[in-house]
């Protein structure tokens, strides 16, 4: 016998067949994780800028479409697929986008009591390598596990200025101040587990035409880092004193640095660059330092 609907009754199915088709289809995001993935090892030898543009399109392509509804549908696998996604354009483009989608997926996975102790440290991290220590402390006061934030003191720098985070005499602590990059300067991007930065430092502090030189003029600064373990810099100048190391504030602050794999020697005169040197052969690359010496006054 056919089913009659009175008017009510229809009523109600017709609002329910509505609300079900306004609801958004959950989607698999598996074949779009796996692909921008692919993109990211294929990416692996071209420059950084190039590197990170191509990876932040894969992945807008691909998750950079989802709606608040979509997110608030995805299944918990989704959302971490989303999250870890989200994670690897972050230390490409240092651009707070990405940090934010990892920060959705990881405020859904919360509100469902599915964040597990990675979720946290790799939010943690995100949030320390943007400088957006609020947020972090907000998440290792909540749960001690996701990472370590030494106190952070400031002192004033104008909007825009290079700066940097230097360590604190006797304390587990970073003051951020500026740069001065107007007089003769040789920023070392380096950092302290780096080989070949240590291996720079040991051949440049052995030199006797170099040592006092860099000793006078260098500034040793860490990238925008994911940790920030003051002793483990302090460590460092210990071993290479008299050289200090410092963490940069903001990467995109200092004029004229585009690359900031280890070690990178930027000489500046009168705040730009007037040369670099990139990497740290067996046989080290004093001509090449002797050139940039020689172009910011000697």
């Amino acid at each position: 016998m056919p089913m009659i609907l009175t008017r009510p009754g229809w009523i109600l199915a017709f609002a329910l067949g509505s609300a079900l088709a306004s609801t958004p289809a959950p989607r698999d995001l598996q074949a779009d994780y796996d692909a921008l993935v692919a993109v990211q090892t294929r990416a692996v030898d071209r420059s950084e800028a190039e590197r990170g543009a191509t990876i932040a399109a894969s992945y807008r392509e691909r998750f950079g479409t989802l709606t608040a509804a979509e997110l608030d549908a995805l299944p918990d696998a989704s959302l971490d697929l989303l999250f870890r996604a989200a994670e690897i354009p972050v230390g490409y483009t240092l651009d707070p986008y990405y940090a934010e989608q990892m920060n959705a997926a990881y405020e859904r996975l919360a509100a469902r009591s599915r964040v597990e102790p990675r979720h946290r440290r790799s939010m943690f991290e995100a949030w320390i390598m943007l400088r957006r220590f609020d947020a972090a402390r907000r998440i290792a006061d909540a749960a001690p596990d996701a990472g370590h934030l030494p106190l952070l003191h400031e002192t004033p720098v104008p909007s825009g200025a290079p700066a940097l985070w230097a360590p604190d005499d006797g304390a587990d602590a970073l003051t951020r101040r500026p740069a001065d990059l107007t007089r003769p300067r040789i920023v070392v991007v380096s950092h302290p587990l780096c080989g070949f930065s240590q291996n720079a430092a040991r051949q440049i502090a052995a030199d006797p035409e170099l040592a006092p030189r860099f000793a006078d003029r260098s500034l040793w600064l860490l990238p925008q880092t994911a940790t920030l373990d003051v002793e483990q810099v302090r460590a460092w100048q210990r071993a290479h004193a008299p050289f200090r190391m410092a963490y940069v504030d903001l990467q995109r602050h200092w004029p004229g640095m585009d690359e900031w794999g280890t070690p990178t020697f930027y000489f500046f005169k009168d705040g730009r660059v007037v040369h670099k040197v990139v990497g740290w052969p067996a046989q080290g690359r004093k001509a090449d330092l002797l050139e940039g010496l020689a172009r910011i006054g000697g």
